[in-house]
């Protein structure tokens, strides 16, 4: 079975492009879920391929969904995550035979995801730790009186 994550170089013509379409599980990309971290549906990749001059460029759209643990309340939070219009490019030099999407995949998969979510963006629990938090600061704009 052919690799559909492999671009291969020398299928590129001039203005030609490469599409590509693919639902991977996490464990193709080598994701091991994790108590903190759950790929919850298959991720929906698509791309584009084709060479400008001694470029490879490659046009990525992807799209998860992960459950992460809300940073109050710690029960699992799913969250979608979708990934318009990224380019990747490489040297043609660097490449031998193939390029391999895989890793780039992986890589933005983890990039994207937010460090720290919070259940419906206000986490009820809130109330529970309102006293650990500073007081805001007196804030002091001496230029706000200026106009244009």
């Amino acid at each position: 079975m052919e690799n559909n994550l492999h671009i291969f170089i020398d299928r590129l013509k001039d203005n030609k492009e490469e599409k590509i379409l693919d639902t991977l599980a996490s464990e193709d990309l080598d994701i091991k879920n994790e108590k903190e971290l759950i790929f919850k549906s298959p991720i929906e990749l698509e791309a584009k391929a084709y060479k400008a001059s001694e470029e490879l460029i490659i046009n990525v759209n992807l799209k998860f969904r992960v459950s992460i643990p809300c940073k109050i309340c710690n029960k699992l939070i799913e969250k979608d995550i979708n990934v318009k219009n990224l380019y990747i490019i490489e040297s043609l030099e660097n490449i031998k035979i193939f390029y391999d999407l895989k890793y780039e995949i992986k890589n933005l998969c983890f990039l994207q995801i937010p460090s720290y979510v919070e259940c419906l963006d206000s986490c009820p629990s809130r109330q529970n730790i309102k006293n650990y938090f500073k007081e805001p600061k007196k804030e002091n704009f001496p230029f706000s009186d200026l106009k244009e």
